[in-house]
């Protein structure tokens, strides 16, 4: 798979991530898929895609909340 394709389907993959984490009321399970984006998050990184730093302050930008 090329780069491109590859980097759309994580970004995919991270929205609907995202949805689950904030459908959620469960800390053990918003965890666990915290991390699984923190993963997803540096394989962007890591294909070279224009990532924060630390990918807790997209995810708390976003959510309009402090990082925890």
């Amino acid at each position: 798979m090329d780069r491109e394709p590859m980097l759309e389907r994580i970004a995919g993959a991270r929205a609907l991530l995202r949805e689950v984490i904030e459908a959620t009321d469960l800390p053990l399970i918003e965890r666990a898929l915290l991390l699984a984006d923190m993963n997803l998050h540096w394989a962007q990184w890591n294909l070279g895609a224009p990532v924060s730093l630390m990918p807790e302050t997209e995810y708390t930008a976003e959510r309009g909340r402090n990082p925890e």
